[in-house]
């Protein structure tokens, strides 16, 4: 977590590989096996105001793809996903150390309040490889 002037911004890269497989979607960690807070629960229960969300490079220097995503937004429309069954295309994933993770394909939000605030990437086009 990075201190703005007056915001937090969290920030999660991940490894080369996997920008050109997933380009639209982002992944918060959901479960670890000691328990303790993940990501997902920290943003849910309001810590962050943006999240920093990049895929490194080959050479580990900087960035294939990144976003910058409204975590007030992101926040706003899991409020409107539980209780109006608003579509957000997500799902979990089970990593093989026993920790879990949620994609959220950013395709699927509303335009208002918008999301993405930044990217150095495709905004939108065809369907998410995650929901096969």
């Amino acid at each position: 977590m990075l201190d703005g002037r007056d915001m937090r911004i969290a920030a999660r890269v991940r490894r080369h590989g996997y920008a050109g497989r997933y380009p639209y979607d982002f992944t918060i960690r959901s479960r670890l096996p000691s328990g303790n807070p993940t990501e997902l629960a920290k943003i849910v229960n309001g810590e962050g105001d943006w999240l920093f969300y990049g895929h490194a490079n080959a050479a580990g220097t900087g960035f294939d793809l990144w976003w910058l995503l409204d975590l007030r937004a992101f926040r706003a429309v899991r409020i409107r996903h539980a209780s109006n069954g608003y579509p957000i295309a997500s799902g979990d994933r089970v990593n093989t150390d026993g920790t879990c993770f949620k994609w959220f394909d950013t395709r699927s939000f509303p335009r208002e309040p918008p999301l993405v605030l930044a990217t150095s990437g495709p905004r939108s086009t065809g369907p998410s490889p995650w929901h096969a």
